[in-house]
């Protein structure tokens, strides 16, 4: 006789925890990130999905049904279709119903399907008689109405939302995920929980395997320096080190993700059973736990994961400039050499970086600056500011303990830290911090705060060492027992909880008309929420290296971490003579890569400023030429951070985002998109002259030419040492300021190119620049909108304002083709000019 249980709530996550170990807040929780929107109530036996475009966190765009993130973030996927379940028959004792989600009694343990809203669904497992209370320390989003049916047929419990369906094998426990049509998205193929022994604390060994079709591709991971693109087929070890930064979501050309929410020791191993399965499995945990996100798009993946695990908020808008870093400027003259060095060669640049050792004599963490060196920080930053430059300053999560204290106070950080038996290992002189302890956090800020930013005013962080790596004095975090428990539980975490203890102590004490920047060398999954840039550690300086990082970037920005970047030229140069040929061209193929990362930074050993005499005539001409570019692009890249914090964007992209049924880009790992519109293809072979592309499928413009080509073929294109081969999609608009020397110079006037071929759009993005203004709703944005058929580009009427606003603007229309609009330099006669008062204005290429 068939068995039929069906069951539909609507319930308002207000004060809710929700059981069975909830999706739910970490400790230290960011701001309050704002909810999406409801569900409507409907008859008993209908069900509706979040209402379409509720609001996201304060000033975000939320997405249909689910949270918003912190920051203005990205609600869930939607869900505007109705669910009609059939009528709720009597419960069953194999498995239990209730307001998020459904718990299964197995013949070995508990199996627990949250819904967590329509297209992210939790699983949990447990072999016990009851499931762990754990709080997630990467999920941060509550969540809102559950809005799902259940109904069971022939031992099979299926769980359907207005997005997907969850089935689960009542026998077995195993779960298949598939879409609305009955499409198989992905299966489960087995679960384990082992006991086991580590560091002498009785646990778990957790492991999940998929079943994985020979047609799928697999990416992210995090940030690995093996030069893997496709992780079908391979291996990773998942445990955070210098140049390996491990994060735990997988992303799947089949149109899902999975983020295995364990902190420990981990492996990801795609080779079993001859590739046809793949598997996650920790060394220590209580239960398997992971998150599912559908799609089906690669965008909508990711967004989902921010939507879980939190928005990145927006950096200033100096932090899309160029960063000026090296290892190691050693004085307050030195680092206004640097500043004048460029403004005095009219060389764009946002930010000078001053690395470690800025302290000794002093003990390392105590935060206090050499006088004999840096005689008054505060003026060093007050005349930075005055020429528009902006500093940063690296801390460790490191403290020394020294037998004698050369200056009152010198101790002090060490001994409020021990005082609360927050520093280990518990012999040596070094120690690193537990950042698991919510105490510990509040006290390393504060100490930051009251001996760095606060009376010296710099305007960012450098969080180095954050693995962290041991140095000097070798430390195992595995072994140390953390307010939280033994650290093998929660190594991986480490730089997750410091990240969250200086942006929640920032935004909460200050400063407080500075948004948060913080570059760290290490991540875990949810760090995006913190104001976090990632870079890709201590690497040498060569080609075999360079190389290296472009895979590297964009399986971090697949695995859901939008802002990333490398030491452009490579960190071990110290020794390096920069000044020959062959490092002329290194540093030169380097820097235009870098030019388009998230964000662009030179750092490393040797003097490698851009007006350095390590550069030959040529090459600072071709330096200078990607830089402008750069700077000309930020209208177009800053418009870009808004969608990432509002969207779950990423503007780093794998061909896979844009391309996901075109087999042919899944092992490509030197190529990507640069947002919607810049295909990137960087030359990564010495001595090269030319490069093959692979150009997708439709018409794409040489951008240094203005010439069309058709896709879905590969070409070999010059690549001359002053250029990288750079192709722009056709139904591009791309924003283009004049040439400036620094990101909050004025963009007035804009140069908008039209790449004609296809439809097309593109929103213009402004704020103030380094407020959270942009929170309270304070920003503008103006849609534009290219129509093929018609041949009309419309600027649609302005949405917004905030403090400062231009009220009118002049743009220049260009319309692409060959020799027109093409380069880096300002078109020298546009096609029209608009002068823009925010009402709509539709201009004809006719």
């Amino acid at each position: 006789m068939r068995s039929l249980i069906t069951r539909h709530f609507y319930v308002a996550l207000i004060g809710l925890m929700p059981l069975g170990g909830a999706c739910s807040d970490g400790p230290d929780p960011a701001p309050d990130p704002g909810t999406g929107g409801t569900a409507t109530n409907a008859a008993s036996t209908t069900g509706v999905g979040g209402d379409a475009g509720g609001a996201g966190g304060a000033g975000g765009a939320g997405g249909a049904g689910g949270a918003g993130g912190a920051g203005g973030g990205t609600g869930g996927q939607g869900g505007d279709d109705q669910l009609v379940c059939p009528p709720v028959p009597a419960e069953t004792g194999a498995y239990a119903v209730d307001a998020t989600g459904v718990t299964f009694t197995l013949g070995a343990g508990l199996l627990r399907l949250e819904v967590c809203n329509e297209s992210i669904i939790r699983v949990q497992y447990a072999n016990a008689t009851s499931l762990p209370d754990k709080t997630s320390l990467s999920v941060n989003n509550k969540w809102g109405t559950r809005s799902f049916c259940v109904e069971e047929s022939s031992g099979v419990v299926t769980i359907t939302t207005t997005r997907l369906k969850a089935n689960v094998d009542t026998a077995s426990g195993l779960v298949t995920y598939a879409d609305l049509n009955g499409n198989v998205i992905l299966s489960e193929d087995s679960k384990a929980v082992t006991p086991a022994t580590v560091e002498g604390v009785s646990t778990n060994r957790v492991e999940t395997a998929f079943k994985s079709p020979a047609d799928e591709a697999l990416f992210g991971l995090g940030q690995h320096q093996d030069s893997v693109m496709n992780r079908k087929g391979t291996k990773r070890r998942i445990i955070n080190a210098n140049t390996e930064i491990n994060i735990p979501v997988l992303v799947s050309n089949k149109g899902y993700g999975i983020f295995w929410d364990n902190y420990s020791s981990s492996e990801f191993d795609g080779t079993k059973s001859n590739n046809t399965k793949y598997s996650y499995s920790s060394e220590a945990g209580e239960m398997v736990d992971y998150y599912f996100f559908y799609g089906p798009s690669i965008d909508e993946v990711v967004a989902g994961y921010r939507t879980a695990t939190g928005a990145a908020p927006m950096f200033p808008k100096w932090a899309y400039g160029l960063f000026q870093s090296k290892d190691k400027y050693g004085s307050q003259s030195e680092l206004l050499r640097v500043k004048d060095g460029y403004r005095d060669n009219n060389i764009p640049l946002d930010c000078i970086v001053q690395d470690w050792d800025y302290w000794t004599p002093y003990a390392w963490g105590s935060h206090l600056m050499d006088e004999s060196r840096y005689p008054n920080p505060a003026s060093l930053i007050t005349q930075m500011h005055e020429d528009n430059v902006h500093t940063i300053i690296s801390i460790w999560p490191l403290y020394q303990r020294v037998n004698t204290e050369r200056k009152a106070g010198e101790l002090d950080n060490y001994r409020a830290l021990d005082g609360i038996g927050a520093l280990y290992p518990s012999g040596g002189s070094h120690h690193f911090y537990d950042t698991f302890n919510p105490a510990a956090r509040a006290l390393v800020y504060q100490q930051i705060h009251d001996r760095l930013l606060g009376p010296h005013g710099w305007d960012g962080i450098w969080a180095d060492n954050t693995e962290p790596q041991g140095y000097p004095d070798p430390v195992n975090v595995r072994a140390a027992n953390t307010a939280l428990g033994k650290g093998a539980l929660y190594v991986n975490a480490y730089p997750l909880q410091h990240s969250a203890g200086l942006y929640e102590h920032w935004r909460a004490i200050g400063p407080k008309q500075k948004r948060v920047y913080n570059l760290t060398r290490s991540a875990f999954a949810g760090q995006q929420r913190y104001a976090t840039t990632c870079w890709s550690g201590d690497i040498n300086s060569d080609f075999a290296t360079y190389v290296k990082q472009i895979p590297a970037g964009l399986n971090f920005s697949l695995a859901g971490m939008p802002y990333w970047t490398t030491d452009i030229g490579g960190y071990w140069g110290h020794n390096v003579n920069w000044s020959t040929s062959a490092n002329n061209e290194l540093f030169t193929r380097w820097f235009q890569y870098g030019a388009f990362s998230p964000i662009f930074r030179i750092h490393g050993g040797g003097s490698r400023e851009l007006y350095s005499n390590s550069w030959s005539a040529a090459t600072k001409a071709n330096l200078l030429k990607i830089d402008n570019l750069r700077y000309r692009l930020m209208p177009y890249i800053y418009s870009l951070a808004w969608k990432v914090t509002s969207e779950g964007y990423t503007i780093m992209r794998h061909l896979v985002f844009d391309y996901p049924n075109d087999e042919k880009v899944f092992n490509i790992k030197d190529q990507f998109l640069f947002g919607p519109s810049l295909l990137v293809n960087p030359v990564t072979a010495a001595g090269a002259t030319s490069r093959s592309v692979y150009l997708p499928a439709g018409t794409w413009y040489n951008f240094w030419t203005g010439a069309t080509t058709s896709g879905g073929s590969t070409v070999t294109v010059p690549a001359p040492l002053s250029e990288l081969p750079l192709f722009v999609k056709a139904g591009s608009i791309v924003p283009m300021g004049p040439n400036i020397q620094y990101a909050t110079q004025s963009i007035d006037p804009l140069e908008i190119r039209i790449y004609k071929g296809q439809d097309g759009s593109f929103t213009l993005y402004e704020d103030e620049g380094d407020s959270y203004d942009y929170e309270d709703g304070r920003y503008s944005q103006i849609p534009l909108t290219w129509d093929e058929a018609t041949q009309d580009l419309t600027i649609g009427a302005r949405e917004g304002s905030y403090d400062g606003m231009p009220a009118t603007r002049t743009f220049k229309i260009v319309w692409v083709g060959e020799s027109h609009g093409a380069g880096v330099d300002v078109t020298a006669a546009a096609d029209q000019t608009v002068t823009y008062n925010g009402s709509k204005v539709v201009v004809s290429a006719d």
